[in-house]
Protein backbone atom coordinates (compact mmCIF):
# COMPACT_ATOMS: atom_id res chain seq x y z
CA UNK A 1 0.00 0.00 0.00
CA UNK A 2 1.30 3.61 -0.67
CA UNK A 3 1.80 6.17 2.07
CA UNK A 4 3.55 9.50 2.73
CA UNK A 5 6.86 7.80 2.87
CA UNK A 6 6.04 5.19 0.01
CA UNK A 7 4.96 7.21 -3.39
CA UNK A 8 5.92 8.55 -6.21
CA UNK A 9 7.06 12.37 -6.51
CA UNK A 10 9.26 14.99 -8.94
CA UNK A 11 12.64 15.35 -7.67
CA UNK A 12 12.37 19.65 -7.85
CA UNK A 13 10.35 21.04 -5.05
CA UNK A 14 8.01 24.32 -4.38
CA UNK A 15 5.68 23.60 -6.84
CA UNK A 16 2.93 25.12 -7.95
CA UNK A 17 4.95 27.63 -9.42
CA UNK A 18 3.57 31.19 -8.89
CA UNK A 19 3.72 31.40 -13.03
CA UNK A 20 1.86 34.73 -13.15
CA UNK A 21 3.31 36.64 -10.58
CA UNK A 22 6.86 35.72 -11.32
CA UNK A 23 6.35 36.74 -14.98
CA UNK A 24 4.56 40.08 -14.26
CA UNK A 25 7.88 40.56 -12.07
CA UNK A 26 10.14 40.31 -14.95
CA UNK A 27 8.06 42.40 -17.34
CA UNK A 28 6.68 39.26 -19.14
CA UNK A 29 9.72 38.14 -20.71
CA UNK A 30 9.54 34.36 -20.77
CA UNK A 31 13.60 34.21 -21.49
CA UNK A 32 13.97 35.88 -18.13
CA UNK A 33 11.47 33.83 -16.19
CA UNK A 34 13.40 30.62 -17.47
CA UNK A 35 16.78 31.46 -16.91
CA UNK A 36 15.27 32.39 -13.51
CA UNK A 37 13.98 28.96 -12.95
CA UNK A 38 17.11 27.39 -14.39
CA UNK A 39 18.77 29.05 -11.69
CA UNK A 40 17.13 28.31 -8.93
CA UNK A 41 17.22 24.72 -9.70
CA UNK A 42 14.51 23.30 -12.15
CA UNK A 43 16.87 21.42 -14.57
CA UNK A 44 17.19 18.60 -16.29
CA UNK A 45 18.56 16.13 -12.97
CA UNK A 46 16.10 17.71 -10.59
CA UNK A 47 13.02 16.65 -12.99
CA UNK A 48 13.13 13.20 -12.76
CA UNK A 49 10.34 11.26 -11.15
CA UNK A 50 11.90 9.86 -7.75
CA UNK A 51 10.51 7.50 -5.55
CA UNK A 52 10.88 3.89 -4.37
CA UNK A 53 11.43 1.20 -7.07
CA UNK A 54 8.65 -1.26 -5.87
CA UNK A 55 6.04 1.59 -6.31
CA UNK A 56 6.96 1.97 -9.94
CA UNK A 57 4.12 0.06 -11.62
CA UNK A 58 5.48 -2.18 -14.97
CA UNK A 59 4.16 -1.79 -18.25
CA UNK A 60 2.66 -5.29 -18.34
CA UNK A 61 1.22 -4.94 -15.12
CA UNK A 62 -2.57 -5.37 -16.77
CA UNK A 63 -1.49 -8.60 -18.89
CA UNK A 64 -3.63 -11.57 -18.95
CA UNK A 65 -2.88 -14.87 -19.59
CA UNK A 66 0.41 -15.98 -21.98
CA UNK A 67 -0.63 -14.11 -24.89
CA UNK A 68 1.15 -11.21 -26.16
CA UNK A 69 0.97 -7.73 -25.16
CA UNK A 70 1.17 -4.39 -26.61
CA UNK A 71 0.58 -0.86 -25.85
CA UNK A 72 -0.45 1.67 -28.34
CA UNK A 73 -0.63 5.62 -28.14
CA UNK A 74 -3.34 7.22 -30.34
CA UNK A 75 -3.28 10.88 -30.15
CA UNK A 76 -1.09 14.21 -30.90
CA UNK A 77 2.26 15.36 -29.67
CA UNK A 78 1.81 15.06 -26.11
CA UNK A 79 0.50 11.13 -27.01
CA UNK A 80 3.76 10.49 -28.49
CA UNK A 81 5.70 12.06 -25.29
CA UNK A 82 3.79 9.56 -23.44
CA UNK A 83 4.82 6.59 -25.61
CA UNK A 84 8.41 7.97 -25.09
CA UNK A 85 7.53 7.60 -21.48
CA UNK A 86 6.45 3.73 -21.80
CA UNK A 87 9.72 3.16 -23.70
CA UNK A 88 11.86 4.82 -21.03
CA UNK A 89 9.93 2.38 -18.24
CA UNK A 90 11.23 -0.57 -20.83
CA UNK A 91 14.71 0.87 -21.44
CA UNK A 92 13.60 1.29 -25.01
CA UNK A 93 15.07 4.34 -27.22
CA UNK A 94 13.03 7.04 -27.82
CA UNK A 95 11.37 7.67 -31.16
CA UNK A 96 10.34 11.21 -32.07
CA UNK A 97 8.90 13.22 -35.15
CA UNK A 98 10.95 12.20 -38.57
CA UNK A 99 11.95 14.61 -41.00
CA UNK A 100 9.47 14.15 -43.52
CA UNK A 101 5.88 16.01 -43.64
CA UNK A 102 2.86 14.04 -44.08
CA UNK A 103 -0.66 15.42 -44.71
CA UNK A 104 -3.09 14.85 -41.76
CA UNK A 105 -5.02 12.84 -43.70
CA UNK A 106 -2.61 10.19 -45.44
CA UNK A 107 -3.84 9.84 -49.34
CA UNK A 108 -5.70 12.68 -48.74
CA UNK A 109 -4.36 15.77 -49.53
CA UNK A 110 -6.80 18.10 -51.35
CA UNK A 111 -8.75 17.14 -47.85
CA UNK A 112 -5.35 17.82 -45.70
CA UNK A 113 -4.81 20.97 -47.70
CA UNK A 114 -8.39 22.29 -46.86
CA UNK A 115 -8.24 21.65 -42.90
CA UNK A 116 -4.39 23.17 -42.84
CA UNK A 117 -2.82 21.12 -40.45
CA UNK A 118 0.31 18.92 -41.74
CA UNK A 119 2.63 16.84 -39.37
CA UNK A 120 5.59 14.89 -39.22
CA UNK A 121 6.04 11.30 -39.84
CA UNK A 122 7.22 8.89 -36.85
CA UNK A 123 8.88 5.36 -37.11
CA UNK A 124 7.54 2.62 -35.22
CA UNK A 125 10.17 0.85 -33.85
CA UNK A 126 14.06 0.95 -33.06
CA UNK A 127 16.41 0.99 -36.19
CA UNK A 128 18.42 -1.82 -34.02
CA UNK A 129 18.10 -4.27 -31.15
CA UNK A 130 18.88 -2.44 -28.21
CA UNK A 131 19.68 -4.54 -24.91
CA UNK A 132 16.82 -4.21 -22.34
CA UNK A 133 14.44 -3.23 -24.90
CA UNK A 134 12.01 -6.53 -25.70
CA UNK A 135 9.29 -6.05 -28.39
CA UNK A 136 6.77 -5.58 -25.57
CA UNK A 137 8.88 -2.90 -24.48
CA UNK A 138 8.11 -0.79 -27.69
CA UNK A 139 5.03 0.66 -28.08
CA UNK A 140 3.38 2.06 -31.49
CA UNK A 141 2.11 5.23 -32.24
CA UNK A 142 -0.80 6.24 -34.07
CA UNK A 143 -1.30 10.09 -34.84
CA UNK A 144 -4.81 11.61 -34.49
CA UNK A 145 -5.59 15.25 -34.30
CA UNK A 146 -8.83 15.43 -33.08
CA UNK A 147 -10.08 19.11 -34.69
CA UNK A 148 -9.53 17.81 -37.94
CA UNK A 149 -10.69 14.35 -37.34
CA UNK A 150 -13.42 14.13 -34.83
CA UNK A 151 -13.60 10.67 -34.26
CA UNK A 152 -10.99 8.28 -32.64
CA UNK A 153 -8.93 6.41 -35.98
CA UNK A 154 -11.08 2.90 -35.29
CA UNK A 155 -9.74 1.67 -38.70
CA UNK A 156 -6.15 2.51 -37.76
CA UNK A 157 -6.35 0.91 -34.75
CA UNK A 158 -7.65 -2.29 -36.27
CA UNK A 159 -5.27 -2.39 -39.02
CA UNK A 160 -2.12 -2.15 -36.48
CA UNK A 161 -3.40 -4.79 -34.51
CA UNK A 162 -3.51 -7.28 -37.72
CA UNK A 163 -0.35 -5.90 -38.54
CA UNK A 164 0.85 -7.07 -35.53
CA UNK A 165 -0.71 -10.11 -35.86
CA UNK A 166 -2.70 -9.48 -32.24
CA UNK A 167 -5.96 -11.23 -31.15
CA UNK A 168 -7.16 -9.59 -28.10
CA UNK A 169 -10.31 -11.22 -28.00
CA UNK A 170 -8.60 -14.53 -27.88
CA UNK A 171 -5.98 -13.84 -25.18
CA UNK A 172 -3.19 -11.41 -26.48
CA UNK A 173 -3.67 -8.37 -24.53
CA UNK A 174 -3.85 -4.87 -26.37
CA UNK A 175 -4.04 -1.37 -24.19
CA UNK A 176 -4.88 1.59 -26.21
CA UNK A 177 -3.76 4.78 -24.61
CA UNK A 178 -6.23 7.93 -26.33
CA UNK A 179 -6.26 11.18 -25.97
CA UNK A 180 -5.72 15.06 -27.87
CA UNK A 181 -5.50 17.80 -26.63
CA UNK A 182 -7.37 20.21 -28.97
CA UNK A 183 -11.30 18.54 -28.42
CA UNK A 184 -13.03 21.25 -28.42
CA UNK A 185 -15.20 21.50 -25.15
CA UNK A 186 -18.19 21.52 -26.82
CA UNK A 187 -17.83 17.58 -28.17
CA UNK A 188 -15.15 16.17 -25.48
CA UNK A 189 -17.72 14.09 -23.66
CA UNK A 190 -19.05 12.81 -27.07
CA UNK A 191 -15.70 11.97 -28.52
CA UNK A 192 -14.99 10.21 -25.15
CA UNK A 193 -18.02 8.43 -24.62
CA UNK A 194 -18.09 7.26 -28.57
CA UNK A 195 -14.30 6.08 -27.78
CA UNK A 196 -15.28 3.94 -24.62
CA UNK A 197 -18.00 1.98 -26.65
CA UNK A 198 -15.23 1.22 -29.90
CA UNK A 199 -12.63 0.24 -27.51
CA UNK A 200 -14.73 -1.93 -25.78
CA UNK A 201 -16.19 -3.37 -29.23
CA UNK A 202 -12.67 -4.32 -30.11
CA UNK A 203 -11.83 -5.97 -27.06
CA UNK A 204 -8.73 -3.40 -26.08
CA UNK A 205 -8.11 -2.02 -22.76
CA UNK A 206 -8.74 1.96 -22.73
CA UNK A 207 -6.66 4.44 -21.19
CA UNK A 208 -7.95 7.69 -21.56
CA UNK A 209 -5.51 10.76 -21.42
CA UNK A 210 -6.66 13.56 -19.76
CA UNK A 211 -5.84 17.15 -20.93
CA UNK A 212 -3.25 19.16 -20.02
CA UNK A 213 -3.50 22.28 -17.64
CA UNK A 214 -2.94 25.44 -20.39
CA UNK A 215 -1.07 27.82 -18.51
CA UNK A 216 -1.70 31.30 -20.75
CA UNK A 217 0.86 33.22 -18.38
CA UNK A 218 3.17 31.20 -19.94
CA UNK A 219 1.43 30.69 -23.34
CA UNK A 220 1.32 34.12 -23.95
CA UNK A 221 4.72 35.04 -22.81
CA UNK A 222 6.09 32.51 -25.22
CA UNK A 223 4.40 33.65 -28.42
CA UNK A 224 5.79 34.82 -31.33
CA UNK A 225 3.09 36.84 -32.05
CA UNK A 226 3.09 40.63 -30.08
CA UNK A 227 -0.57 42.44 -29.86
CA UNK A 228 0.62 45.03 -27.44
CA UNK A 229 0.09 45.76 -23.50
CA UNK A 230 -3.61 46.57 -22.27
CA UNK A 231 -3.09 50.19 -20.97
CA UNK A 232 -4.98 49.52 -17.75
CA UNK A 233 -3.38 46.80 -16.46
CA UNK A 234 0.31 46.74 -18.39
CA UNK A 235 -1.25 42.78 -19.13
CA UNK A 236 -0.26 41.20 -22.82
CA UNK A 237 -3.10 41.58 -24.48
CA UNK A 238 -2.54 38.30 -25.86
CA UNK A 239 -2.81 36.96 -22.55
CA UNK A 240 -5.86 38.41 -22.28
CA UNK A 241 -7.05 37.18 -25.50
CA UNK A 242 -6.27 33.17 -24.49
CA UNK A 243 -7.95 33.71 -21.10
CA UNK A 244 -11.28 34.66 -22.71
CA UNK A 245 -10.79 31.91 -24.94
CA UNK A 246 -10.02 29.50 -22.56
CA UNK A 247 -12.91 30.32 -20.52
CA UNK A 248 -15.00 30.05 -23.77
CA UNK A 249 -13.98 26.27 -24.27
CA UNK A 250 -11.76 27.60 -27.55
CA UNK A 251 -8.59 26.93 -26.16
CA UNK A 252 -7.76 23.34 -24.75
CA UNK A 253 -9.66 20.62 -24.17
CA UNK A 254 -12.47 21.38 -21.39
CA UNK A 255 -10.44 21.76 -18.16
CA UNK A 256 -11.26 18.45 -16.92
CA UNK A 257 -14.78 19.36 -17.05
CA UNK A 258 -15.69 16.92 -19.37
CA UNK A 259 -13.59 13.43 -17.42
CA UNK A 260 -14.76 15.02 -14.19
CA UNK A 261 -18.80 14.83 -14.92
CA UNK A 262 -18.06 11.29 -16.47
CA UNK A 263 -16.68 10.25 -12.99
CA UNK A 264 -19.35 11.93 -10.98
CA UNK A 265 -22.10 9.90 -13.20
CA UNK A 266 -20.50 6.92 -12.00
CA UNK A 267 -18.60 5.83 -15.35
CA UNK A 268 -15.28 4.76 -14.75
CA UNK A 269 -12.69 4.04 -17.10
CA UNK A 270 -8.54 3.91 -16.67
CA UNK A 271 -7.67 7.98 -16.95
CA UNK A 272 -4.35 9.35 -16.80
CA UNK A 273 -3.69 12.07 -14.08
CA UNK A 274 -2.52 14.38 -16.97
CA UNK A 275 -4.76 17.42 -15.68
CA UNK A 276 -4.13 17.19 -12.27
CA UNK A 277 0.05 17.00 -12.76
CA UNK A 278 0.24 19.49 -15.39
CA UNK A 279 -1.78 21.40 -12.61
CA UNK A 280 0.98 20.83 -10.10
CA UNK A 281 4.18 21.30 -12.21
CA UNK A 282 3.16 24.15 -14.22
CA UNK A 283 5.54 26.46 -14.97
CA UNK A 284 7.63 23.73 -16.34
CA UNK A 285 5.96 23.72 -20.11
CA UNK A 286 7.77 26.41 -22.03
CA UNK A 287 4.63 27.15 -24.35
CA UNK A 288 2.00 26.62 -21.96
CA UNK A 289 0.95 23.08 -22.78
CA UNK A 290 3.74 20.48 -23.45
CA UNK A 291 6.32 19.20 -20.52
CA UNK A 292 8.52 18.07 -22.93
CA UNK A 293 9.16 20.12 -25.57
CA UNK A 294 11.10 17.42 -28.48
CA UNK A 295 7.03 16.04 -28.66
CA UNK A 296 6.69 19.48 -30.45
CA UNK A 297 6.42 19.18 -33.93
CA UNK A 298 7.95 21.56 -36.30
CA UNK A 299 5.21 21.19 -39.14
CA UNK A 300 2.60 20.79 -36.77
CA UNK A 301 3.35 24.52 -35.13
CA UNK A 302 5.17 26.10 -37.13
CA UNK A 303 4.03 26.13 -40.95
CA UNK A 304 1.61 28.86 -42.16
CA UNK A 305 -2.34 27.44 -42.60
CA UNK A 306 -2.00 26.50 -46.62
CA UNK A 307 -4.61 28.77 -46.91
CA UNK A 308 -2.87 32.03 -45.96
CA UNK A 309 -2.40 33.71 -42.69
CA UNK A 310 -5.35 33.66 -40.32
CA UNK A 311 -6.38 35.98 -37.76
CA UNK A 312 -4.94 34.85 -34.30
CA UNK A 313 -6.56 33.17 -31.98
CA UNK A 314 -9.42 32.21 -35.17
CA UNK A 315 -9.98 28.57 -35.76
CA UNK A 316 -11.41 29.40 -38.98
CA UNK A 317 -10.85 29.99 -42.78
CA UNK A 318 -10.04 26.09 -42.82
CA UNK A 319 -7.41 25.98 -40.29
CA UNK A 320 -7.44 24.90 -36.80
CA UNK A 321 -5.52 27.25 -34.73
CA UNK A 322 -2.40 26.22 -32.59
CA UNK A 323 -1.18 28.18 -30.42
CA UNK A 324 2.57 29.20 -31.95
CA UNK A 325 5.56 29.28 -29.64
CA UNK A 326 9.00 31.30 -29.97
CA UNK A 327 11.58 28.66 -31.21
CA UNK A 328 14.43 31.06 -29.91
CA UNK A 329 13.20 29.69 -26.69
CA UNK A 330 13.59 25.92 -26.67
CA UNK A 331 17.20 25.58 -25.61
CA UNK A 332 16.01 26.96 -22.07
CA UNK A 333 13.34 24.62 -21.57
CA UNK A 334 13.57 22.25 -18.76
CA UNK A 335 13.73 18.78 -20.06
CA UNK A 336 10.80 17.97 -17.84
CA UNK A 337 10.60 14.39 -18.36
CA UNK A 338 10.05 13.21 -14.99
CA UNK A 339 6.52 14.57 -15.63
CA UNK A 340 5.27 12.50 -18.26
CA UNK A 341 7.06 9.65 -16.51
CA UNK A 342 4.22 10.55 -13.19
CA UNK A 343 1.26 11.16 -16.07
CA UNK A 344 1.95 7.47 -17.42
CA UNK A 345 2.30 5.99 -14.05
CA UNK A 346 -1.02 7.46 -13.59
CA UNK A 347 -2.33 5.59 -16.51
CA UNK A 348 -0.84 2.30 -15.47
CA UNK A 349 -2.03 2.67 -11.88
CA UNK A 350 -5.51 3.21 -13.41
CA UNK A 351 -5.34 -0.19 -15.17
CA UNK A 352 -4.04 -1.94 -12.64
CA UNK A 353 -4.22 -0.71 -9.28
CA UNK A 354 -7.04 1.81 -9.36
CA UNK A 355 -7.40 1.82 -5.41
CA UNK A 356 -3.83 2.50 -4.52
CA UNK A 357 -2.94 6.08 -3.90
CA UNK A 358 1.14 6.17 -5.59
CA UNK A 359 1.43 10.42 -5.72
CA UNK A 360 3.10 12.05 -2.75
CA UNK A 361 0.41 14.97 -2.86
CA UNK A 362 -2.75 16.72 -3.14
CA UNK A 363 -3.34 19.27 -5.25
CA UNK A 364 -7.15 20.78 -7.10
CA UNK A 365 -8.52 17.73 -8.34
CA UNK A 366 -7.58 15.19 -5.36
CA UNK A 367 -5.13 13.50 -6.90
CA UNK A 368 -4.32 10.91 -4.10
Amino acid sequence: MMSEEHCLDLGAKGFPLPVFKMLHAVDWSAQKYLEQIQSVGYVEDALQMTGPADAIMKADCMKEGKGRLKHIFVGDSQMLSLRNALHRLNKCPEIWWDANATDARPGRKAAAASVGRRHSGTRQAPESAVDGCGEEGIASYIYWDAWVRRDVPVEDIRREIEVLDLEPKRGDTVVVWVGSNFISAARRTGVLFDTIDKMHEMGVHLVWDSPTFHDIALMAAGSPRDEGRDPTNSLPISYSTMSRRKTQGTLGSNQFKSEKALLKSGVEIPMTKRWQLTNRYRGLQCDGMHTDMRARDPLFYNEECPRGRQLYGVSGSGCNWVEPFRAGLEDLCPLATGVDDLVLQSGLYAVCAAHERPFCYQHTEAIR
